[in-house]
């Protein structure tokens, strides 16, 4: 059973098929696996991805630092990596920010 406070891919390849008339179970899951392979491969390229109304992807560089081993409390030496990031668009800031609907 999925927890009713979050999405997974069927869930939203079921909302996909409510919207769009005529899209079929095998079309809106190659449509959502496209779009996922899509932003992977830009951020994997260093590209940021932006959609409108939605938000940015892109990718952040995170230098090496000092860091504490929680087990041994011995300094560790994180090395440096790069992180994907996701930045809200205003208005999906302010759609977020409405009280909820239960209807």
């Amino acid at each position: 059973m999925t927890d009713p406070s979050s999405l997974n891919r069927q869930d939203i390849i079921k909302v996909m098929l409510t919207e769009v008339d005529g899209l079929t179970a095998s079309m809106a899951g190659a449509s959502l696996e496209a779009v996922i392979t899509c932003i992977t491969q830009a951020l994997a390229d260093h590209k940021s991805v932006s959609i409108n109304n939605f938000g940015k992807f892109g990718v952040r560089y995170r230098r090496s630092r000092l860091g504490i081993h929680p087990h041994t409390q011995t300094e560790i030496q994180i090395p440096a990596t790069n992180v994907p990031y996701f930045t809200p668009s205003v208005s999906l800031k302010q759609r977020v920010n409405q009280p909820l609907n239960h209807g």
